[in-house]
Order: structure tokens, then sequence, then C-alpha cells
């Protein structure tokens, strides 16, 4: 993992062009990797050094992307100042829990959970974490159903301490956040699901580094099934904490039962052809959470890493942000266009190759999703990490 802390200001910047990347076509780069490694990993003048591994990346370690006091205007409560969270706790979908553990002087309370077609989320929060001037303890949480089969996380967020922009303040030694699973690869998911999922919850702690003192930090830490680093792109990993191991008792395991949201809609196969190259659009299913595409293929060169340039176009339904660009389909729709927040690694399914596209909650919430279309195939060398072959389309679906 790796993080550090930022002023208030360069948060506000951050937040910004997080809204402005989750709205607007990047001609040359859609995926976001590259843009908030560029705004995040500009030298900063406390000189701290890293170390700088080119690892592959959905092979990499999960990676934290420490965004001091990322927020929102006018948080009512915790969790709608979280992205992950918020639109559905303000229309009161996620269940509120209150299982509890002690363990070694540090309480962790689970209060907020959720599943639907698309994900599983968990809420936590941990008190009597001890204070350390060099680092601070993240929890890192792994899920699993009552069978043994492990669903992987994909995205989390948290705070630790106080924000200005979110005007929230957690006491010391206190932290919360949530973390969003993957449900997909557990038995007959997402075509049949249960009224309820009992699930296994493992929680253990880890130290990330800070450089100076800071009165609060906000992270979001993006799993390795959030996608690949593109040409130029590194993960970034810090020298190891100075301080204290945690205490052998902080390990904790929860069951739990967590309703699963009936609401879906689901839409595939689907196949289209570009230039000779057949790409079937395997799934597209929407939830509250929001929207997830499949699109598998048969990799023109086996031997390369194939990943997709893509955009899901919206029929706006009420106010759309003047910044969001705009085009038109045939019929004169007037459109919006986003690109996903996650993207996972290529999957290997006997001849085929199939990525997951992930589109939030908020992206989707004055617009109905109206085309998803893959602009272009890109074939990834494994030994320089680079894209070494081309296959445009574009692959065009649209979404009844």
């Amino acid at each position: 993992m790796s993080g550090f802390p930022c002023t208030p200001e360069e948060e506000r910047q951050l937040q910004e062009a997080l809204d402005r990347l989750a709205r607007m076509r990047i001609p040359e780069e859609r995926d976001l990797w590259p843009a908030l490694q560029a705004r995040l990993f500009t030298p900063h003048p406390h000189g701290w050094r890293w170390v700088v591994q080119r690892n592959w990346a959905w092979m990499a370690a999960g990676l934290l992307l420490a965004l001091a006091f990322i927020g929102m205007a006018s948080i009512p409560n915790l969790w709608e100042a979280f992205f992950l969270t918020q639109p559905l706790e303000r229309d009161r979908k996620l269940q509120a829990l209150s299982p509890t553990q002690t363990q070694g002087g540090v309480t962790v309370t689970i209060e907020r959970a959720y599943a639907d077609a698309n994900r599983i989320l968990i809420g936590y929060r941990v008190r009597g974490l001890p204070e350390s001037p060099a680092a601070h303890w993240i929890p890192v949480l792994t899920l699993e159903d009552t069978s043994g089969h492990p669903i992987p996380s994909l995205i989390g967020e948290g705070m630790v301490g106080a924000s200005e922009v979110l005007g929230l303040s957690l006491p010391p030694g206190e932290l919360a956040g949530v973390v969003g699973f993957d449900p997909w690869g557990l038995p007959g998911w997402p075509t049949h699901r249960p009224e309820s999922l009992p699930l296994r919850l493992h929680v253990v702690f880890q130290a990330v580094p800070y450089p100076a003192p800071t009165p609060g930090i906000r992270w979001m830490q993006i799993h390795p099934e959030s996608g690949p680093v593109r040409e130029g792109s590194a993960p970034v990993t810090p020298h190891p904490a100075e301080g204290p191991t945690p205490a052998a008792g902080w390990r904790f395991t929860f069951e739990l039962t967590v309703p699963v949201e009936p609401e879906a809609a689901g839409y595939g196969p689907r196949t289209e052809v570009a230039h000779g190259l057949e790409l079937t659009l395997e799934r597209w299913v929407w939830a509250p959470s929001g929207a997830r595409a499949r699109v598998c293929f048969i990799p023109p060169d086996p031997q390369l890493s194939w990943t997709m340039h893509e955009e899901l176009m919206l029929e706006a339904q009420g106010e759309v942000s003047p910044s969001a660009p705009s085009g038109e389909i045939a019929g004169g729709e007037a459109l919006t266009i986003t690109t996903p927040i996650l993207q996972s690694p290529p999957r290997q399914h006997g001849e085929r190759v199939c990525l997951d596209r992930f589109f939030a909650a908020s992206q989707l919430e004055r617009a109905r999703p109206v085309v998803f279309q893959v602009l272009e195939l890109v074939g990834w060398s494994p030994a320089t990490l680079k894209p070494v072959r081309r296959w445009p389309g574009p692959w065009v679906f649209r979404i009844p």
C-alpha cells in the first residue's frame, strides 16, 4: 500500500479532478489510473522517498491512494460521506448492523452491509487503536461465504481523524471505512441470487506510514481487481513503517447474514463484429450500487495481454453538469459520455478473454444508459509493459 497526506486545498483540487474524470471523455487514455497518478504522485515539498516497482498492474498488491479528506458538500452523516455508500445510505438501502468484537484493546464494529447483483459492501468502525507518530493502522478486510468461496475485494475507502471538507471528526484511535466486494464468483451469481447471503468476514490490520503529523487522512484503496497500469505508470510502495507490529489478538472474524437487494436488470449476451473480430457483451447488469459490463472475445494474439478502451453513453433525464461532454447517435438523441470507475484484469475462459467494467450509481443517477461501446482493443507486451498491437472498433451495443 502507499499513501500520503495533503492539504485541504490540494484535496479540493483533487476532488474536482476526480469529478471531471468521471464525466469526461478522455481521448487517448480512458482508464483513470494514469490521470490519478499524475495528480497524486507529483513531487511534494516534504521530499519523501518512494520505492517504485514496475510490476504488471494487476499482479501488484492492493494499492492505497491516500486522498486526504475527499468529500462532498452537505454531508449529514458518516455513511453519506463515502463515495461507495452515499447514494445507498441516502435511499435507505444499507442495512444497519452492530456486531462488535474487542481484542487486545481494539474494538471493531460492523455498522453497514449491503448486497445486490453487482456488489457487496461492508461498512466498519474501529476504536481503541494505538496512536503512532509514524503510521496509521488500516484494517484489511477479506470476505467469503460460509461454504468457503472467496469473494474478492475491489475498492475501499476510509477516514482517520478530522476532515475540514466533510465537517466530520473521529476521536483519537478511531477510524471508519467501507469496502466493496465482487460477488460474481459465487455459484449462480448474478443470475440466480438468494434472498439473503450468509458471509464470513475476516479483519486484520496493517501499518501505513505517513511522513509528517496530519489532522486526518482520507484514503481510497484500489485492489488488484481494479485494473491494469497503463504505459508509463507503475505501482508505488512506501518504505515500511517504523513502529510496533499488530498484537496477535488483532484478528477478528464475523459471521453476517446480509439481505440481497432484488432490484436488478440484465441484458446479453449480444455479439458484434468490427474489422473481422467478434466481441460479445456477455452481460450487462444494472443494480442500485451501479452497472457492470462483461465483454469477451478471442484475442488476435494470445501471447499479449489485452485490454480495451470503452465508453458508456447516457441519455440525460435531468440536470447534467455543463462540463460533461455530449454527442449524438442515430436518431438525434443528446447524450453524455462517461467512463468506468473500475476495471478488472483479463480473465481467461478457454480461448476467450473476458473483461469487466464497473460504473458507480452516482454516475447513473440522472441519466439512463443507452449505448455501451468498445472503441478499440489494445494488446500489451508482458515483457515491456507497452502496447504493441491495436484492433480498432467500434463494437456498439444498444442497452434496452
